[in-house]
């Protein structure tokens, strides 16, 4: 979805809550994955948006609502969410 949607304006962003640069450079190598990750090891992401369980899953608008949110995944999830983030750029 990173690569399909940046050009229409949408980001991807992984948040890392914790502190395993190296493990989580293992997982993004694993994968493929190619989005942007920070990580927030003082938890200001956990308190703004009140990550309760990981992953969570958050389309956050460009004034910083939270308009779609899913906590942890369930296979085929993103199908889902593609066409919710379809909609939203429609409009």
């Amino acid at each position: 979805m990173h690569r399909e949607l940046k050009d229409e304006g949408f980001e991807v962003l992984a948040v890392d809550v914790r502190n395993d640069r190296s493990g989580t450079a293992a997982f993004y190598g694993e994968f493929g994955f190619e989005v942007p990750n920070v990580f927030d090891t003082k938890s200001v992401a956990v308190g703004r948006y009140g990550v309760s369980a990981t992953p969570t899953t958050y389309v956050v608008d460009d004034e910083g609502r939270i308009i779609w949110r899913r906590y942890g995944y369930l296979p085929g999830e993103e199908i889902s969410l593609r066409k919710f983030i379809d909609r939203e750029l429609s409009q």
